[in-house]
């Protein structure tokens, strides 16, 4: 975030050994379709809509088509829960749509984002049918949270629920929440596979849902539409009020890739997400997974192939794929700092002292003193 980037179309050869794949390629991969960078000075209107007032759930929020609550701010798009009062609305926030403008069905879908976790807040990325209406054509919640709970929810055209979660508090809670984070679905005719930072979360069979659909039909064989809110309170999201404001909702970028039956390459990446097969001339998502305690991301290393990532410094990343099979490894450093000090006696000593990430020392139990001579 922060980088105003857009993807790096290039390829890198090399006659070194160790870039070279001679690798058959797999037949069928990923081909990139679409994408929604949030980089401009504004979000598109010709793929984002608004859905306005109260609308579901019993939610306190009033969806407002204001800048206030849905706008760019630093390189992604910005969804705000405010409890602002505006023309006597107590709570205001948005829901961008792109119902009538743009439509889905099948593919890859990725979404980084990061998301507010407290009391009240009720964020969701989710999908419904642009035909049949809702419950007959059904819903898939690639992103929803409320309550400590990220859930990964589908549901079929009789409304029974898929809908498993997992608790935020056990990924890191407030830690967790202060990162980015990548959120996936992987739909065709035959499966619905929702992951979270490239952990399998909900894998639904479309079988499931045969015959549930809009005149017996499977609500999941039809094309649909996406939906970007955070909600406020309501049925699930807890009560806001002693919750401090704005509640945010980010999102970095949006990214579709479709299946093509043409020759591929397989990408492995080692410490993050974006495995799989690609056709050769097409981008490929990297995002590193969080750091644990005490480590901060480091760098993409290019461990085999002849591919480059476009920002090999940034957590998320892309890189185009060659004509061979390629990995790459999400490196960490230390948040841990070695500051020489010199000059504490008369003679030419130098002492190593650890320090935190704020250069403060550390306390003696967690250091060591090494002593050497210049």
């Amino acid at each position: 975030m922060g980088m105003m980037r857009g993807f790096f179309w290039c390829l890198f050869i090399s006659t070194g050994v160790a870039n070279v794949s001679f690798a058959q390629p797999v037949t069928g991969g990923w081909l990139f379709n679409w994408s929604d960078e949030f980089n401009g000075p504004t979000v598109d209107t010709a793929v984002w809509g608004y859905e306005i007032g109260y609308l579901r759930n019993n939610e306190l929020q009033y969806y407002s088509n204001r800048p206030e609550n849905s706008r760019i701010d630093n390189g992604g798009l910005l969804i705000q829960g405010l409890r602002d009062n505006w023309n006597g609305h107590l709570y205001t926030s948005a829901s961008r749509t792109t119902r009538g403008r743009k439509s889905f069905q099948y593919g890859r879908f990725e979404m980084r984002a990061q998301i507010d976790i407290r009391l009240g807040s009720w964020p969701a990325w989710w999908w419904l049918p642009n035909t049949g209406g809702w419950p007959r054509g059904g819903e898939i919640d690639m992103m929803e949270f409320y309550r400590d709970m990220a859930l990964f929810n589908v549901m079929d055209g009789n409304q029974v629920w898929s809908y498993p979660s997992v608790l935020v508090s056990s990924l890191g809670g407030a830690r967790w929440a202060a990162e980015f984070h990548t959120w996936t679905m992987e739909w065709d005719s035959t499966k619905i596979d929702l992951s979270l930072d490239g952990v399998l979360m909900n894998h639904y069979l479309l079988t499931s849902a045969d015959g549930t659909g809009p005149n017996g039909t499977n609500p999941f064989k039809h094309p649909g539409y996406m939906i970007l809110n955070q909600a406020l309170g309501g049925n699930q999201g807890g009560d806001p009020s002693g919750t401090t404001f704005p509640v945010n909702f980010r999102v970095d970028w949006i990214r579709v890739h479709t299946w093509s039956n043409s020759a591929a390459y397989t990408l492995t990446v080692n410490g993050g997400t974006g495995d799989g097969p690609y056709v050769p001339g097409n981008m490929a998502s990297i995002t590193a997974y969080m750091p644990v305690v005490g480590q901060v991301f480091d760098r993409w290393v290019v461990n085999a192939g002849g591919a480059t990532v476009d920002f090999p410094t940034a957590a998320a990343a892309s890189l185009v794929m060659p004509a061979g099979n390629v990995t790459v490894t999400a490196t960490y450093r230390s948040t841990t700092k070695i500051q020489p000090i010199r000059s504490i006696h008369r003679t030419s000593v130098g002492a190593y002292f650890k320090f935190d990430a704020r250069g403060k020392l550390l306390p003696p139990e967690s250091n060591s003193i090494l002593y050497f001579k210049n």
